[in-house]
């Protein structure tokens, strides 16, 4: 055999290897889920020291989001809301990013600067509705949408000059959740208004 003839099989049998044992990677070429969710457990442990939580930490899973999201993945502790306190000390609710760099990023609700990587810029009326669906998911901080399953075809989108508003009604119009976008299709706020647990 030839030496470029070698060189040729040589790296088919290694092509043929990484298709047969493939490799959990990050989105970006980055760390894997299973090291990301690590990280984002010593950063809960860190920073919250005894918490507690009725789901979690974990990957927060839910179809919407990804389908949205398809390039970022996410992790989440929940505490269920009761109406009595929960029993356990130190129960906590979040949705976080791990970076590449290792950095954890919390996504706070009631601000849309951490919800923009990674979406694409509505400009038509189901888009505005996918998109906001995704984002109430995420600041609601429950992939199993246990108590409102918000479905695009649920929410209300309306454009104007200014750009959209998308209304989700949680039960009646006494308890409206928002996103809202610029003219180029930005998330500039959003607004979670569930009614009170009895």
């Amino acid at each position: 055999m030839s030496e470029r003839a070698g060189v040729v099989a040589t790296a088919a049998l290694l092509l043929c290897c990484a298709a047969a044992f493939p490799v959990s990677v990050g989105a970006a070429g980055g760390k894997t889920p299973t090291e990301e969710l690590q990280i984002f457990k010593a950063w809960l442990d860190r920073v919250r020291p005894g918490y507690g939580c009725d789901e979690g930490p974990a990957r927060f899973r839910n179809e919407t989001v990804e389908a949205v999201y398809a390039d970022r993945r996410f992790y989440y502790v929940l505490t269920r809301a009761r109406g009595i306190r929960p029993p356990f000390p130190n129960g906590v609710s979040l949705v976080a990013q791990v970076e590449e760099s290792g950095d954890v990023r919390p996504l706070n609700p009631s601000s849309p600067e951490g919800y923009r990587p990674g979406l694409t810029n509505v400009r038509k009326t189901e888009e505005a509705r996918r998109t906001a669906a995704a984002v109430l998911i995420l600041a609601m901080g429950d992939p199993g949408e246990r108590r409102w399953t918000i479905r695009p075809d649920q929410i209300t989108a309306r454009k104007s000059r200014k750009g959209w508003v998308c209304t989700y009604y949680h039960g009646n119009e006494n308890y409206p959740s928002q996103v809202t976008f610029d003219r180029e299709g930005v998330p500039t706020g959003i607004a979670c208004n569930p009614p009170p647990v009895p």
